[in-house]
């Protein structure tokens, strides 16, 4: 089993690495291929100083004269080729980027599981065992895990009349902003080492993971106290929010975008937690909270690749069922 985590450490170390190239490759063909698109609609209209930057696209214009040949000034269409060819493999690296992403969830994923699956002999045979240097440097990632929490604020307007006229889309994000300022100001007390917003949504990340317990301690009331004030502008607010553990910061964006995909599933007013989350507090000494399964979700935005993972709901271990 150590031989195993060995080459799923070495994979997940080459994967990284290859997916950093990737995501650049990416980048780089979008942007081109976007420059490319200006440059070819300011050239058909003659702009005089574009021949400044002439340079950015020699070797290119080469390539592509070789099998177009533009026939007159006003019908050279090499820089929207250019562009074209640039989105095309903007695209495919696209697709690329999103499987090696999977594959290198599935990974880590594998490694958490032998890494659970180890623990529990352990126990079983109640003896202490020699780890060697895989696992030690598992454990250490599993006890050196950051806190990772991101939310997702739902507003409504409270219908006091019949007449009461729902909030416009501008309005719902107006509101959602106030929300996600309000509770900005409130939680900073909590020193968060790192703070901003995915995709609209507001995320915090937390130096030590142990810092969970005190984390849900004080969240709860803070939330509440919201949705009372935002009560009195006639709002109704509801949260969505989730938490993970984070073992390394160049995992953060794909952590970020699972956690998203899971806001999406509008799970309203439960501490929703991942599977990875799941690991790292079982590895915990001591446990204050329970974790219940809410079920497996296809949690991949790719409709052609499953990607089934349990979630849960973390609850206060006398009150076993209870919401938070």
């Amino acid at each position: 089993m150590s031989n195993r985590r060995n080459y799923i450490t070495k994979q997940i170390k080459g994967y990284t690495q290859i997916l950093s190239c990737v995501i650049f490759l990416r980048y780089f063909f979008f942007f081109y291929s976007f420059l490319s698109f200006i440059f070819w609609f300011l050239n058909c209209f003659e702009v005089d100083w574009l021949y400044l930057f002439n340079w950015l696209f020699i070797i290119p214009y080469k390539m592509v004269n070789k099998f177009y040949v533009p026939q007159g000034v006003s019908a050279d269409f090499s820089l929207a080729i250019i562009g074209g060819i640039s989105l095309f493999l903007g695209f495919i690296v696209d697709v690329t980027s999103n499987n090696l992403q999977q594959k290198l969830y599935d990974l880590e994923e594998e490694e958490e599981r032998l890494i659970k699956l180890t623990r529990n002999k352990e126990r079983k045979n109640s003896r202490v065992a020699v780890p060697s240097s895989v696992d030690m440097n598992t454990t250490e990632k599993l006890e050196n895990s950051k806190l990772l929490f991101i939310i997702s604020p739902h507003v409504n307007k409270i219908k006091r009349k019949k007449e009461d006229l729902e909030l416009t889309f501008q309005d719902v994000e107006i509101w959602r902003q106030r929300v996600n300022k309000k509770l900005l100001d409130n939680i900073l007390y909590s020193k968060p080492m790192q703070k901003g917003y995915y995709r609209k949504n507001l995320f915090l990340i937390y130096k030590e993971f142990n810092y969970v317990d005190d984390f849900i301690y004080y969240i709860r009331p803070t939330l509440d106290s919201i949705v009372l004030e935002f009560r009195k502008y006639g709002i109704a607010v509801t949260f969505c929010y989730v938490l993970s553990a984070l073992a390394l910061m160049q995992n953060l964006e794909k952590e970020l975008d699972c956690m998203d995909t899971i806001l999406s599933l509008n799970f309203l007013n439960e501490i929703v937690v991942t599977n990875r989350f799941k690991v790292t507090y079982d590895n915990k000494g001591i446990q204050q909270y329970s974790m219940i399964l809410k079920g497996e979700y296809n949690l991949s935005k790719n409709l052609s690749i499953s990607n089934k993972q349990p979630l849960y709901i973390l609850t206060d271990k006398n009150k076993r069922g209870e919401e938070l």
